[in-house]
């Protein structure tokens, strides 16, 4: 059976496993952003106002373009000037990510705690990394990483005692995949999950491709010519990598398993990763 065909088959798996659980809808500002932005003439200030209206996502929005981690030369003073600069497609990506924090805000909890603290770490590394590979945008590679683990929660949802089955996949990641694991106690995986959930929001199909498959072992990485899903794939894989490097655990699975082809992908080096890994701490305090 071809990868395809048997992802196909844990996605619809996925779907009888979740029916009942409450996949959060599409946000009507996404809706309204993106039907502007399909116009044939957007109007950037109505983008604006429409990402204004909301209090609370205009000032994450201010805080995320104006950290260090974008580096503007100078500081946005607010969303209509944040549009102009970043351009229509950084600033929905953008916005995209910080919903999605909005979407699972009643989520709490020790678990949830660090599932959040986890995927904006990876947010942030691979924006780090898309400085390496400038086929994939800073703030597409941002929204991506605060995505691609987005199954997670939906998971929790449907499988209270989930966060045994994530530590056990965590334990057992040096020997094999992550989703292999859930797949074994729950006959689904949060990569399958997440991609359900970004297909629903009407996520661009490389990055839905993306998430379904970054914990997939195989080398999709011998290839003349880049291609998007791939691209993303590869900055998923090595950002994943650096914060195990980050923490000090082993190499997963997967980056046994193609690591050497992602970074010629990328035209990468091992040392280069240990570096930003290393360089992470200053990172983590830049709020």
């Amino acid at each position: 059976m071809s990868l395809g065909a048997q992802r196909a088959l844990d996605v619809a798996q996925t779907e009888k496993l979740l029916r009942g659980v409450l996949i959060p809808p599409r946000p009507t500002l996404l809706v309204e952003v993106l039907e502007e932005q399909g116009k044939p003439d957007p109007d950037l200030d109505r983008i604006a106002e429409l990402i204004s209206e909301d209090v609370a996502l205009a000032a994450s929005t201010l805080k995320l373009v104006n950290s260090p981690l974008f580096g503007l030369a100078r500081p946005v003073l607010d969303i209509k000037h944040a549009v102009r600069m970043l351009g229509l497609k950084n600033i929905t990506a953008l916005i995209t990510g910080l919903l999605l924090h909005q979407a699972f805000r009643n989520k709490r909890g020790a678990f949830m705690d660090r599932f959040w603290r986890r995927a904006e770490a990876m947010a942030r590394v691979m924006v780090q990394i898309a400085r390496w590979c400038p086929r994939v945008l800073p703030e597409e590679a941002y929204a991506l990483g605060l995505f691609c683990d987005c199954g997670i929660p939906l998971l929790l949802q449907q499988f209270p005692a989930y966060p045994e089955i994530y530590e056990a996949a965590e334990r057992e990641a040096e020997l094999r995949p992550f989703i292999a694991v859930e797949q074994e106690r729950l006959h689904t995986d949060h990569a399958a999950a997440g991609f359900l959930l970004a297909r629903s929001w009407k996520l661009p199909a490389d990055l839905c491709q993306a998430i379904l498959r970054h914990h997939d072992m195989l080398d999709y990485y011998q290839r003349a010519e880049p291609d998007p899903t791939v691209d993303k794939l590869a900055l998923l894989l090595t950002a994943q990598h650096v914060l195990r490097l980050y923490a000090a655990q082993p190499p997963a699975a997967e980056w046994k398993a193609v690591g050497a082809s992602v970074l010629a992908y990328l035209e990468l080096e091992e040392s280069a990763l240990q570096e930003l890994a290393h360089a992470l701490r200053p990172l983590d305090r830049d709020g």
